[in-house]
């Protein structure tokens, strides 16, 4: 091999590195509180997900999804909002955030493979998704159209559907170090090929 290709191909090396690095982890969600937001994800090296929450007015090490003001315990699987895995490795939990009882503000989910608490998840395969939830719009009473009955109908209750979003989060990115380290692997075995 030539030098010149040698080179071209670790800077292409370290720009990917760099592009994966700078990657968003997974879509931000933007729902309004009592919105049913649906969460999937994959694991592999449990059979159970470990799922907790924080964010604003929330315990700093992170809190229950189904009581996010009560804290986690890293070692406590009981602590954590706990989600089987499927035989194909799969998980899903509607968060149902109504019985959250949180503020507007923006919230950060974490899946982990291991009942750890945000300060402990070093070594532990984890994802996370960002959760924002926003004040819904305000509609004065002026700005809605309302057609008249006719005098001899009456007047019957309708049904109006509901939407949730239900968004499904994939696998986030690795942490930086992984990706420096894989880089760094990559660099050296294209060295040890060009002696």
């Amino acid at each position: 091999m030539n030098r010149i290709s040698d080179r071209i191909l670790i800077v292409a090396c370290a720009l990917l590195l760099i592009a994966l690095a700078a990657a968003p982890a997974a879509s931000a969600v933007t729902v309004y509180p009592g919105s049913e937001v649906t969460l999937t994800g994959t694991s592999t090296g449990s059979d159970t997900a470990y799922l907790f929450v924080t964010g604003p007015n929330l315990p700093p090490a992170g809190g229950r999804l189904d009581s996010p003001h009560t804290a986690v315990r890293s070692g406590d699987p009981g602590s954590f909002t706990g989600v089987t895995v499927g035989s194909d490795d799969r998980w899903t939990y509607r968060w149902r955030t109504g019985e959250a009882r949180l503020d507007a503000g923006t919230y950060t989910v974490y899946a982990v493979d291991a009942p750890v608490d945000r300060r402990n998840l070093a070594g532990h395969s984890y994802t996370t998704l960002p959760v924002t939830l926003a004040v819904p719009p305000v509609t004065s009473v002026a700005d809605i159209a309302v057609p008249p009955l006719p005098p001899e109908e009456t007047e019957t209750p309708t049904t109006m559907p509901t939407a949730t979003p239900t968004p499904e989060p994939t696998t986030a990115a690795p942490p930086l170090a992984a990706l420096v380290t894989v880089g760094a692997a990559f660099a050296a075995a294209i060295l040890f090929l060009r002696r």
